[in-house]
């Protein structure tokens, strides 16, 4: 299904808020607090979008009452269900923050006036770490978004998280919205279509989400499987960069390493910090980045639907 459908210019809110869940009752309450606790002069609207099977919707309903859910009765992935969001809003401006995510004060008045300062397809923000004390937290924290931390430069990306990223509607309505198809990697094709058009996306790490990472070794570990199997399906649906390990699997083997060797080097270049840190936990990074390789090894053997949690 596509969200691409003609929507009629009206008045109303500037920004539409999309949060899409899946059993997210021990996050929700933090992370819609911090969306309608905004300080802007923005005017905007909260869309939540839910397939979950715990008390997520009844967390929504009673205790935000200004907020509009839209419950799934089936299993609905992220992308689909940003696209649902898309498909029942109307603002010119679509933000989407995901529900494990808390946004600091002004995140919707810093991503407006980021986009009006010119034409950006998608403005995108930093994700600070919300499990500081869990090391499994850490490493999963840095594995998926280290080139997004709060201290990186703001610059021009081919691609943001979907966790904490804005659109033009405009935009994002003429290249389709998300691909229902896939599970996981929706987002990274969709800034692919963007960025091969001549789209332009940009990273800001001032406006910023607090991200409360998965913990305990077993889910960070079984996540980097997913996300490795995502990443090469994004590759051979999207021909995105690295599409050379799909066709030359052997290749594969010095992924670990690589990665590994590569968020050292950003990290030393932008965060001495984390960058300290990492070099008393870079065995469990590179133990994570072994399942993330296995993973990728598996997406690029075939199977082009990642099994999202």
């Amino acid at each position: 299904m596509s969200c691409s459908e003609p929507i009629e210019q009206q008045s109303g809110p500037l920004v539409s808020v999309i949060v899409p869940c899946y059993n997210s009752e021990r996050t929700i309450r933090r992370c819609l607090t911090s969306i309608t606790n905004q300080q802007t002069s923005v005017s905007f609207d909260v869309t939540v979008v839910d397939s979950s099977s715990d008390q997520t919707p009844r967390i929504v309903e009673r205790e935000f009452p200004s907020v509009r859910l839209i419950h799934h009765e089936t299993r609905t992935f992220a992308g689909a269900a940003r696209n649902s969001g898309v498909r029942a809003t109307r603002a010119p401006y679509c933000l989407m923050i995901d529900s494990d995510c808390v946004a600091q004060a002004d995140l919707i008045e810093r991503m407006i006036t980021r986009h009006r300062e010119t034409h950006y397809a998608a403005v995108g923000g930093s994700l600070a770490n919300g499990t500081p004390r869990s090391l499994s937290g850490l490493v999963s924290y840095l594995a998926e978004f280290k080139e997004f931390i709060p201290a990186a430069p703001k610059r021009l990306v081919t691609s943001v998280p979907t966790a904490n990223v804005a659109y033009r509607r405009e935009t994002l309505e003429r290249f389709g919205c998300f691909d229902e198809s896939v599970s996981m990697a929706e987002d990274l094709l969709l800034h692919w279509r963007m960025h091969s058009a001549g789209e332009r996306i940009v990273f800001d790490p001032t406006i910023k989400v607090t991200h409360l990472n998965r913990t305990g070794w077993r889910e960070v570990l079984s996540y980097q499987v997913r996300l490795g199997m995502a990443s090469a399906t994004a590759r051979r649906l999207g021909g995105l960069p690295g599409a050379f390990l799909v066709n030359h699997p052997v290749l594969i083997v010095g992924l670990p390493f690589a990665r590994t060797a590569r968020a050292a080097r950003w990290l030393a270049r932008y965060d001495l910090k984390k960058f300290l840190l990492f070099l008393l936990i870079w065995p469990l990074y590179l133990l994570a980045m072994s399942f993330w390789s296995f993973g990728f090894f598996k997406g690029a053997s075939g199977s082009n639907r990642s099994v999202a949690d």
